[in-house]
């Protein structure tokens, strides 16, 4: 999603940031001959055009009072996890996405700077969405932490899943992902929600203050959702 989707620990460290991928499955047809047909409607999907991704990431306008525009950080690191099942969330905190074409991003910060919201969309040609958030579905199943980085900068990873935020699109996932820097003394607690419409992918990372803030998250993932579906079926 850019470089601006690893501002999540930008907003409480000011000096690194989170990023965001993508989560969606797809789901197979019974009866003769369907999982052939799925296989090969996939293979003949087109990406979404750059007016489709424009037109789904929201604006100040979109969102509740009391958020404006943020500032974009740059950062091309890359991260590895200390668990391999693991690994599709780890790079969650990496810039790029293996395959897929970046569609824009938009990041919004409150008044204070305490709390962050970003949105990125990316698109894949054929199944590659669907291939590829099969394996972040998995990770979400499979890994319950984990830890990247080392010395005083090593971060450990608790996943806990959303249940109860709104589903959008043909596929979305929702999850918290609670971060501890021990040698700083440091917690704090991400949101984050990816949403499958076709071939594009809606992530939106949600950095509350504090924890009264996760309260906000639904709202958010709800706008956000429901503005990249309508994109993308227009």
């Amino acid at each position: 999603m850019r470089a601006r989707m690893r501002r999540g620990v930008a907003a409480v460290l000011t000096v690194s940031a989170l990023s965001l991928t993508a989560a969606a499955c797809g789901g197979s047809d019974s009866g003769s001959g369907s999982d052939g047909d799925k296989k090969a409607k996939e293979t003949a999907a087109k990406p979404l055009t750059a007016a489709q991704m424009k037109a789904g990431l929201v604006g100040v306008k979109d969102l509740p009072a009391g958020y404006k525009v943020g500032e974009e950080t740059a950062d091309d690191e890359k991260y590895t996890a200390d668990k391999k099942e693991c690994q599709p969330l780890a790079d969650f905190l990496s810039q790029k996405i293996a395959g897929g074409t970046d569609g824009g991003s938009a990041d919004f910060e409150s008044a204070d700077q305490s709390s962050m919201l970003a949105q990125s969309i990316v698109t894949f040609p054929g199944a590659g969405a669907t291939d590829y958030t099969k394996k972040l579905s998995t990770a979400l199943d499979a890994c319950k932490g984990f830890g990247v980085g080392e010395g005083d900068q090593k971060m450990a990873m608790t996943i806990e899943k959303l249940s109860a935020t709104p589903k959008a699109g043909e596929e979305s996932h929702s999850f918290r992902m609670k971060t501890e820097i021990k040698s700083l003394s440091l917690k704090f607690e991400t949101n984050f929600q990816v949403v499958r419409q076709g071939t594009g992918i809606s992530r939106v990372l949600h950095v509350p203050a504090d924890a009264s803030g996760h309260k906000d998250f639904d709202d958010l993932a709800k706008r956000v959702g429901e503005k990249f579906v309508k994109a993308v079926q227009s």
